[in-house]
């Protein structure tokens, strides 16, 4: 990104100058002045010592024309993301969004299956148009005094692997046991076929915290081939995440529905799309209507 550069040659002093300045400059329309500094009484120098000195990775944000540092965040190897502050004057010019991304890259290293934080009323917005969702609003106590703020969490989105093919074909067969609509009207619904188109997509998968796939989607081009979501793991956003995924990294605009199968057709029009077709007969002949649909812009 111009003008800035990621460094993990980090310092508590310089640490404490960005979140300090951050707390104090952001977060007053949230939080009252003594949550405040109860906040930053609690994140002193020794504590980012401390901090420096545990498993997270710190990856900081240096403004090359100065060479100071002018946002940090940190996470673990399993996903936590700790901290996210990046300094007033630097706000707004994509810093966060540049030091997210280096987080996420750190934890796909070790396969983490989602970035987990606890998020300031200030910065859910953030977080929520980086692909965050909220898993519950909470109320924590710092240095005596009582704040609100949020868990968040984004999962981790990848690029399937020959290896993880036995496990899509698992996760297919599973809704074909339960989803009766599933067998009727899909022409490719028996394993051999499975095995025949998965390789004709771009796969991309996600996973439940025991590791196992629990949804995936197959693109092509700007199109939407596939999507199953395990029948033991819907409603839990998994769906709604590799969407997300495909329309933000992978420019995806257009998905073809059985108009018999609401539910999907539902899920679709919140997520944006809008049906400007249909046909009769799906791409075999078989009697099951057709909606084409474009992601509005």
């Amino acid at each position: 990104m111009e003008n800035y550069i990621l460094t993990q040659e980090l310092t508590a002093v310089c640490l404490q100058r960005v979140f300090e300045a951050s707390v104090r400059n952001t977060c007053g329309e949230n939080y009252t002045p003594r949550q405040i500094d109860a906040w930053v009484k609690k994140a002193d120098r020794m504590r980012w010592e401390h901090l420096l000195n545990s498993g997270l990775q710190f990856i900081g944000a240096e403004y090359t024309p100065t060479g100071k540092i002018v946002g940090f965040t940190s996470v673990d190897r399993t996903g936590y993301l700790h901290s996210m502050f990046v300094h007033p004057e630097h706000q707004r010019r994509g810093v966060a969004t540049f030091l997210l991304r280096a987080a996420e890259e750190f934890a796909a290293k070790y396969k983490a299956v989602a970035l987990d934080a606890e998020v300031s009323i200030t910065a859910r917005p953030f977080f929520e148009r980086q692909g965050f969702r909220v898993k519950c609003a909470q109320t924590v106590e710092v240095s005596g005094v009582e704040m609100d703020n949020f868990v968040m969490q984004k999962l981790l989105v990848y690029e399937a692997e020959e290896a993880d093919y036995d496990e899509l074909i698992e996760l297919w067969e599973a809704l074909e046991r339960c989803t009766p609509h599933f067998v009727e009207s899909s022409d490719t619904h028996k394993p051999v076929a499975a095995e025949k188109c998965l390789p004709d997509v771009s796969l991309y998968v996600v996973r439940n915290i025991a590791g196992k796939i629990t949804a995936f989607i197959g693109l092509r081009s700007d199109r939407i081939e596939t999507l199953f979501v395990h029948p033991d793991e819907q409603g839990k956003g998994y769906g709604s995440r590799l969407v997300d995924f495909a329309v933000q990294c992978k420019s995806v605009r257009k998905v073809d529905v059985n108009e018999q199968d609401g539910k999907t057709v539902d899920f679709y029009l919140h997520k944006g799309f809008r049906v400007i077709g249909r046909d009769e007969q799906d791409s075999t002949g078989k009697s099951f209507s057709i909606l084409y649909m474009n992601l509005e812009k």
